[in-house]
C-alpha cells in the first residue's frame, strides 16, 4: 500500500513533465482544385483547409493538386496539367466511362461496375509510405466501385477476395496520379466514416503534388490526442494523483484514532431486523444462492428480449449504425481487461471470499477486507489511469492502433475512483444475492439501455459537427462515456440498497486494516489475479492475432460481437456460481465438507439444466433473429451464432470449477487451469485463423474450454474435496429436455418468422419467456427432480422478491412434469440430508449482529 501511495505522489510530476507546447496554426500551403459532389471527400478537404493550410482554388490552372470525385471536367486539359507537373487524385464514380478515364491517364482502360462486398488489404509486393501510415486491414468493406484494368497503375491497395485494384499510383509525365476505384459520392458511407479517411484524402493530395505529408499522428485533422489535449489531460491527472494520496492520508489517520468504529456494523437495527435477520437469507444452505439465481434468472428472461432488441437492432441500426465503431469498442474493452485484472490483484474476489468466511465468527474482520479493496482500487486506480492515459496520449497515436487512442483514454477513466462496485461485492459477501443481482443487472442491462442512447446520440451529433472525428468516432467516444455513467449509477444504487438493509456504509471507506489483512488479501488475490491475467492475456493475444490475420477485422469483429451478444445469455449462470463461492468458503473454512460437496453437485446440476434451456432457445431462434432484425451489414453474425451457441453450452463446467477452487482456498488451481486453456486457445488460433479466418478462432475456443472442464473436475475432486456428480439430473435429463425443446421451438417459430424485424422480435420473445414453463415441464418429465430438490426450489422461490410469480411458475411446471414422469425420484441427490444437517450447525455458529 505504501508503494501505491508513493507512486500516487511521484507520478504527478512525471505527467506534468510530459506536457508539451500546444500546436501552432498551420501556414497556408497546398492549392487544391476540387470537382465533385459535396460529401465526405469535400469535407476532408475542408478539414485540411482548416488544419493543414490547404487552399481550395477555382481553376485547375491554379492548383498544385486536382481532386476529381466521380467527374472529370475536361479530360484532355486535365491530362496536360498533370504532365506539366500538377498532381491528380482521381476517384471513380458511376457517371464516368472508360473513354474519359483513359484520356486522363493516357492509356486505354476497361471499367466494369461491381457491388459485391470487398475487403481491403495491402497489394501484394507493394511498398509505399501510405501503407505505413494507414492500417488497411482495419478498413470497412467497399461495395459500389469499378473493376479497372489498364491505365499503367501500380497497385497499392487491393481487394482481399479477388486482388482487384482499389488504390493505384502512376507517374504521368512530370506529375503524380493516384486513382481510387471505389465510389465516394453517396456510396460506401462506411469507408467515408472510417477514422483514417480524412487523412487518406489529405495524404493523397500532398503526395500527388510531390510534397511529403505529415504522419497520421502529426496531422492536426487526425482523431488522436494532440499537444493541447495532452496538456489538459496530464494536468488534470497530476491533480487527481495528488488528491488521492492526500485523501488516503487523512482517512487513515482518522481510522487509527477511532478503532471503535468497527464495533458498529449497523446504522439502522430495525431495518436490519426487518429486512435481513428475520428472513431466510440468514440461514445457511443452498436455497440462498439458488434464490439469488432464480431472482436474476427470472428478471433476466424479462429483460433479455429488450436487451437483445436494443443490442442488435436499436444500437447498431438507429443509434450507432457502424460495425467498425462497435467492433473497435469491443476490442478496446476486451484488450484492456488484461491491465485492469492485473491492477485489481484479486482484491475483489478476496473481499467476497474472506468477508463470507469471517461473517460467521468475526464480521468486523471481514469489513477490513472491504476497506483493503476500496483503498487499493482508489490508489492503484489513480496510477492505472495516469499510466494508460500517458501511453495512449503519447505513444499510441504513432502506432498501428492510433484510431484507438481516445477510446483507450475514455475506457481508462472507468478506473476512477476504481471502487464503484464495492457495494455489489459486499452484498454478495453478506450473501444477500438478490440485492447483488439487482446491481449486476443494472450494470450489464438496464443502465446501458439508458445511458447509451443519450450519450452515444449526443456524441454522434458532436462527431458530425467535428469532421476530424466524424459520426462513427464520435459514437465510439459516446460508448466510453456511457460506460462510465453506468458504473457511477451502480455505485449510487448500491449505496441505497446497502443502507436499506440497515448496514453502515461509512465503515467501508475507512482504513482500519493492518498489514496482516493486506497480506492475506493479496496472498489469495495474487493467484486469482494470475488466473484472470492468463485469461486477459489470452483475450489480448486473440485481438493481436485477429488484427494481423483477419481480413476486414473491424467489421468481422463487429459481427462477432453481435453474435456474442446472444451467448451472453449463458452468463446468467455466473450469477449462480458467484453465489456458490461465498457459501463454499463459509462451509469449507469451518470444516463442513459434505455441505461443500452438495453445493458443487447442485452447481453442476443447475448448470446443465439452464445451459440446455438457453442452448435450445438460441439454436432455434438466434440466426433467424439476426437475419430479420439487424440489417445486411450483420449477415455474417447469423452464421457465427450457431457455433458460438454450442460453445456456450459447455461454459458452465469451467465456471463451476473456478468457484470451487476459489471457495476452497485453492486459487492457484484456477490460475493454472485458466493458463492451460489460454495456451491451447492461442496456439490453435495462431495455426487456424489464417486458414479458416473467424471459424479457426471458434475451433480454438472449443478445444481450450473442453480441456479445461475435464481436467479441472479431476483436480478439484482430488485436491479440494471429493466430488459427487449425479449424471441423470445433471446431464441426461437436460439433454433430453433440450433436444425436445429445440425441435418444438424451431418448428413453431418457423411458422411465425417472415424475415422481418417484427416477426424476428416475436420469435425471440416466444423462445425465452412463454417457452420456459414448457422446458421446466420437459425436464421434470425426463426425471430431472426428486422430492427433496423440488422442495428446495420451492423454498428458494420465497426469496425471489418481486420476481416470485415467474420463479413460482418455473417450480410449478417442474412439479407437474415430475408428477407425470415414470422416472421421478429414481435418480435422487443422495447426499442432501447430511448437507442440510451441516448447514443447520453452521447457522447456529454465526455471530448475531442485532
Amino acid at each position: 500500500m505504501r508503494k501505491a501511495l508513493l507512486a500516487v505522489l511521484v507520478l504527478p510530476s512525471l505527467l506534468l513533465a510530459g506536457c508539451g507546447p500546444a500546436r501552432r496554426p498551420a501556414e497556408p500551403g497546398l492549392r487544391v482544385y476540387y470537382a465533385g459532389p459535396e460529401g465526405g471527400v469535400r469535407a476532408a478537404l475542408a478539414l485540411a483547409e482548416r488544419e493543414a493550410g490547404f487552399q481550395i482554388v477555382a481553376s485547375p490552372a491554379e492548383a498544385d493538386t486536382m481532386v476529381f470525385n466521380g467527374t472529370i471536367p475536361n479530360p484532355e486539359a486535365a491530362a496536360r496539367r498533370v504532365r506539366e507537373g500538377a498532381g491528380l487524385v482521381l476517384i471513380l464514380g458511376p457517371e464516368l466511362d472508360a473513354a474519359q478515364v483513359g484520356a486522363l491517364l493516357g492509356q486505354e482502360v476497361r471499367l466494369a461496375p461491381q457491388s459485391t462486398p470487398l475487403s481491403l488489404t495491402n497489394a501484394q509486393g507493394a511498398s509505399d509510405p501510405l501503407l505505413q501510415e494507414i492500417v488497411w486491414n482495419s478498413a470497412p468493406q467497399v461495395r459500389e466501385r469499378f473493376a479497372l484494368e489498364g491505365g499503367g497503375l501500380d497497385p497499392l491497395v487491393a481487394g482481399y477476395e479477388d486482388g482487384s485494384l482499389v488504390l493505384g499510383h502512376a507517374t504521368l509525365g512530370r506529375g503524380q496520379a493516384f486513382v481510387v476505384t471505389a465510389f465516394l459520392d453517396s456510396a460506401n458511407p462506411q469507408l467515408q466514416a472510417w477514422g483514417y479517411f480524412n487523412y487518406l484524402v489529405y495524404h493523397l493530395a500532398e503526395r500527388a503534388a510531390g510534397r511529403p505529408p505529415l504522419s497520421f499522428a502529426a496531422y492536426p485533422g487526425s482523431p488522436v490526442p494532440h499537444s493541447a489535449e495532452r496538456n489538459v489531460l496530464y494536468a488534470l491527472l497530476a491533480a487527481m494523483l495528488a488528491s488521492a494520496g492526500l485523501i488516503f492520508w487523512a482517512v487513515r489517520r482518522y481510522s487509527r484514532a477511532h478503532p471503535e468504529a468497527l464495533d458498529r456494523l449497523l446504522a439502522d437495527a430495525r431495518a436490519f431486523q426487518e429486512r435481513q435477520a428475520s428472513t431466510g437469507w440468514e440461514e445457511v444452505g443452498f436455497h440462498r444462492p439458488l434464490g439469488g439465481f432464480l431472482f436474476a434468472f427470472s428478471l433476466g428472461l424479462i429483460v433479455f428480449v429488450p436487451l437483445i432488441i436494443y443490442q442488435n437492432v436499436v444500437l447498431p441500426v438507429y443509434i450507432l449504425p457502424s460495425a467498425q465503431a462497435l467492433g473497435m469498442w469491443g476490442r478496446v474493452t476486451q484488450f484492456f481487461n488484461f491491465l485492469w485484472q492485473f491492477f485489481d490483484m484479486g482484491t475483489s474476489v478476496a473481499l467476497i471470499k474472506f468477508f463470507s468466511q469471517h461473517r460467521v465468527d468475526e464480521p468486523r474482520k471481514g469489513v477490513e477486507y472491504v476497506q483493503v479493496f476500496v483503498w487499493w482500487q482508489a490508489l492503484s486506480g489513480a496510477v492505472q489511469v495516469a499510466g494508460v492515459v500517458f501511453v495512449a496520449g503519447t505513444f499510441v497515436p504513432r502506432s498501428a492502433y492510433a484510431l484507438y487512442a481516445w477510446s483507450i483514454i475514455l475506457h481508462a477513466l472507468i478506473q476512477l475512483p476504481g471502487f464503484y462496485q464495492v457495494f455489489r461485492h459486499t452484498l454478495i459477501g453478506w450473501q444477500r444475492f438478490d440485492y447483488g443481482q439487482i446491481l449486476d443487472l443494472a450494470l450489464a442491462t438496464f443502465m446501458p439501455m439508458l445511458t447509451q442512447p443519450l450519450l452515444v446520440g449526443l456524441m454522434v451529433a458532436w462527431g458530425r459537427a467535428n469532421p476530424a472525428f466524424g459520426a462513427s468516432m464520435g459514437g465510439l467516444l459516446g460508448l466510453g462515456l456511457a460506460a462510465y455513467a453506468t458504473e457511477l449509477f451502480t455505485f449510487v444504487v448500491g449505496f441505497f440498497l446497502y443502507r436499506r438493509l440497515g448496514y453502515d456504509a461509512r465503515l467501508l471507506f475507512l482504513a482500519h486494516f493492518d498489514w496482516r489483512t493486506v497480506i492475506a488479501a493479496f496472498r489469495f488475490g495474487v493467484f486469482e489475479m494470475l488466473g484472470a491475467i492468463a485469461w486477459a492475456i489470452g483475450e489480448a493475444l486473440v485481438i493481436l492475432i485477429t488484427q494481423l490475420r483477419l481480413i476486414n477485422y473491424n467489421e468481422v469483429w463487429g459481427n462477432w460481437t453481435l453474435a456474442s451478444n446472444f451467448v451472453t445469455a449463458y452468463t446468467i449462470l455466473q450469477v449462480l456460481y458467484a453465489n456458490l463461492m461465498p457459501g463454499i468458503s463459509e462451509a469449507i473454512s469451518h470444516g463442513y465438507k459434505r455441505l461443500s460437496q452438495y453445493y458443487a453437485a447442485m452447481g453442476y446440476k443447475w448448470g446443465g439444466l439452464i445451459s440446455a434451456f438457453v442452448g435450445a432457445v438460441l439454436l432455434a431462434v438466434a440466426d433467424r433473429f439476426i437475419l430479420g432484425a439487424s440489417g445486411p451489414e450483420f449477415v455474417r453474425a447469423a452464421a457465427y451464432a450457431v457455433p458460438l451457441t454450442l460453445w456456450g453450452v459447455i461454459q458452465f463446467g469451467s465456471w463451476t470449477s473456478d468457484e470451487i477452487q476459489n471457495g476452497s482456498n485453492r486459487p492457484y488451481l484456477r490460475s493454472a487451469m485458466t493458463a492451460m486453456e489460454q495456451i491451447i486457445r492461442i496456439v490453435l488460433a495462431l495455426v487456424l485463423v489464417g486458414r479458416w479466418q473467424i471459424y479457426g478462432l471458434i475451433a480454438a475456443y472449443f478445444a481450450g474450454l473442453l480441456t479445461k472442464v475435464l481436467v479441472s473436475y479431476a483436480l478439484n475432486h482430488r485436491l479440494c474435496f471429493p466430488h459427487r456428480y449425479f449424471a441423470w439430473q445433471s446431464l441426461a435429463a437436460p439433454a433430453l429436455a433440450g433436444a425436445a425443446h429445440f425441435g418444438l421451438l424451431r418448428w413453431l417459430t418457423g411458422l411465425i418468422w417472415r424475415g422481418d424485424p417484427v416477426t424476428s422480435i416475436a420469435i425471440l420473445f416466444v423462445g425465452l419467456l412463454p417457452s420456459l414453463p414448457l422446458f421446466a415441464f420437459l425436464y421434470g418429465l425426463a426425471g430431472g427432480w426428486d422430492d427433496a430438490t423440488l422442495a428446495e426450489v420451492r423454498r428458494a422461490v420465497d426469496l425471489t422478491s418481486f420476481m416470485r410469480p415467474l420463479a413460482w411458475l418455473f417450480w410449478a411446471a417442474s412439479s407437474l412434469g415430475a408428477r407425470l414422469s415414470p422416472l421421478h425420484g429414481r435418480f435422487p441427490i443422495t447426499i442432501r440430508p447430511e448437507a442440510l444437517e451441516e448447514a443447520r450447525q453452521l447457522t447456529l455458529q454465526r455471530v448475531r449482529l442485532a
